[in-house]
């Protein structure tokens, strides 16, 4: 019988961390975090603007914004923009693109999901201590989903 409890307890111990979350603190964003490509649609009334966001491990940042889409009406091809993204302390990172209107503002991140979703906080450029708005994002498989899609540009 006795010998039957250490057994249990390695067991235990094992089930113990075999479920417990990986993954990174949602409290402590880094850049190793965020690469990959996220699905970064946004609903605008009924519609989806259809759009996908792509980070590398170099703090380049693109996003594909679908022309064809409900909210945009365009052609079947996607409009590509990019920028640069840096880490500036804890979860706050500084965007520098030309596809908004702020050409250089900063967010604050949140993992969420074990770090399949990303909530970006967009905060006030007077007062960094106050949220714009905010807008999740999640994280697609297949990394090379975009690779061949068509740009607006070559059309």
């Amino acid at each position: 019988m006795l010998k039957i409890i250490p057994a249990i307890s390695i067991l235990v111990l094992i089930s113990i961390t075999a479920c417990s979350q990986t993954g990174s603190d949602p409290m402590q964003v880094e850049m190793s975090d965020i690469i990959g490509l996220w699905n970064s649609s946004e609903n605008k009334g009924a519609k989806t603007d259809v759009m996908y966001t792509r980070i590398t491990s170099d703090g380049s940042i693109v996003e594909y914004d679908f022309d064809g889409d409900d909210v945009d009406n365009g052609l079947q091809c996607y409009q590509i923009d990019s920028g640069s993204v840096k880490n500036i302390g804890k979860n706050r990172f500084l965007v520098t693109a030309d596809m908004h209107a702020n050409k250089q503002f900063e967010v604050e991140l949140e993992l969420l999901d074990a770090g399949h979703a990303l909530k970006i906080y967009f905060l006030d450029e007077n007062d960094p201590a106050k949220t714009l708005k905010s807008q999740i994002w999640t994280r697609v498989a297949d990394d090379t989903l975009l690779d061949k899609e068509p740009s607006c540009h070559t059309q």
